[in-house]
């Protein structure tokens, strides 16, 4: 049986303010899969983000890391299981004052390595996402792209086995995008590091998710293989999704993946 690396259980968040932000929230994320996490704005995707790794305590349920529920770990062990679970953002988060190399040693320096190996790791590291000429340059001078490839290989210092990945194409051209996503999927194969992609965009998902969950109104509304969700959504929020993403290029994708009559498509997702 694949091993389940993450699951949810009864997941559920409200704020003093308002409405439960989640509530009765569910996964299990299989070992070295990418899974997606898909929903509007405000559907509550960046609070499970947070809650993952116990940055926002849930209200009631809980996070299981390699079995383990986060919530009776002690504050030691909550901080390594946090480590085996690197974390990306739209807008990169780089520290400014700091070379590329030192945002890369950063959280090595927290975690008391000795400089000698950080150095080192960090410079494989920037080799991966491409980076080994840009150690000594500052974020300011770097693109939108390199900034997150810079996110990307301080993520991966601690050599985590979970890389939750919050809006991290937003913010970029759709060319970058695709290099950032390539980049994505290529640490997932060799390193077979588990990654959480958590947008609102279908065109990400496709491009790089095996399975997908459907966040609607606090809740998961639909869960299953990409290509079945996408093709043939069976609740509201799914057909709701798939019908506001109104491109062409999608359905070409969708017949030439599926071998399917331009009929048959706009009869799953619910258009005809």
């Amino acid at each position: 049986m694949p091993e389940i690396i993450l699951q949810t259980r009864g997941l559920s968040k409200r704020f003093a303010t308002g409405d439960p932000v989640l509530e009765d929230v569910d996964l299990d994320i299989t070992a070295g899969e990418i899974f997606g996490l898909i929903g509007k704005s405000g559907a509550g995707k960046s609070t499970l983000a947070r809650c993952v790794n116990f940055l926002e305590r849930p209200s009631s349920g809980d996070v299981l890391f390699e079995g383990k529920p986060l919530s009776s770990l002690a504050p030691r062990d909550l901080y390594k299981a946090r480590r085996s679970m690197g974390m990306i953002f739209q807008q990169f988060n780089l520290l400014m004052q700091r070379s590329v190399l030192g945002n890369v040693l950063f959280p090595m320096e927290i975690a008391h390595w000795k400089k000698s190996k950080a150095v080192a790791r960090a410079k494989e590291l920037l080799d991966l996402v491409k980076l080994s000429d840009k150690e000594n340059a500052y974020p300011a001078t770097l693109s939108g792209g390199q900034r997150q490839r810079v996110a990307i290989a301080r993520a991966m210092a601690l050599s985590p086995r979970v890389l939750l990945c919050d809006e991290a194409t937003s913010a970029l051209d759709p060319e970058t995008t695709r290099g950032i996503l390539a980049l994505l999927r290529d640490i997932n194969q060799r390193l077979g590091v588990t990654i959480i992609v958590i947008t609102h965009e279908m065109l990400v998902i496709e491009s790089i998710c095996t399975r997908v969950a459907i966040l609607d109104n606090s809740h998961v509304a639909e869960i299953g293989p990409v290509r079945e969700v996408f093709t043939h959504p069976k609740t509201e929020a799914a057909r709701a999704l798939v019908q506001s993403d109104g491109r062409a290029e999608r359905l070409l994708r969708l017949i030439e993946s599926n071998g399917l009559t331009v009929e048959e498509v706009l009869s799953r997702v619910g258009i005809v």
